[in-house]
């Protein structure tokens, strides 16, 4: 009886990691961990300022016709309209101290902002001859703009102006 001998070829050599492949390694993990994740938050924090802007326009447009047409039943002395969702801070007293009453009840039904706040409408300023502003307090959850400005949203307001 013959016996075969079988030779085992020789084990390739592992390829370890070595100066310029760890550096390319940790490139691609930073470009994961870092890059991409930025980029991400800033397109969705672009998005919403979008969707907010695009939400006090809106508001403001759906106002002007039920303004112009026949009277809405809105209570004597109302200051304020205010969306659903929670009531922003503000540095104005009186956006909080003003008497207010849901958008809804004036025929704008209108989502939270993109925060989750309620969108203001100082509508107090028609009769005073201001500028009324449907407004987002933005990013921060704060309302900076005064609420009788003329000159427009502060800071990170985003509003639009009813006209």
């Amino acid at each position: 009886m013959k016996q075969s001998a079988e030779i085992a070829a020789p084990a390739a050599p592992r390829e370890t990691l070595t100066g310029p492949r760890v550096g390319a390694a940790i490139a691609i993990l930073l470009v994961l961990a870092f890059v991409l994740p930025y980029g991400a938050v800033t397109t969705l924090h672009k998005k919403r300022l979008r969707a907010a802007d695009e939400g006090t326009r809106a508001i403001a447009e759906r106002l002007k016709v039920i303004l112009a047409g026949q009277s809405p039943d809105i209570p004597a002395g109302t200051e304020v309209f205010a969306g659903p969702g929670d009531r922003p801070v503000v540095n104005d007293a009186r956006w909080s101290s003003a008497t207010s009453i849901p958008l809804a009840r004036v025929g704008v039904v209108a989502p939270p902002d993109p925060w989750g706040n309620a969108y203001l409408v100082n509508i107090a300023a028609l009769r005073s001859g201001g500028t009324v502003w449907v407004l987002s307090a933005g990013p921060d959850g704060i309302v900076q703009t005064p609420f009788l400005s003329r000159s427009g949203p502060v800071a990170d307001d985003r509003a639009t102006p009813l006209r």
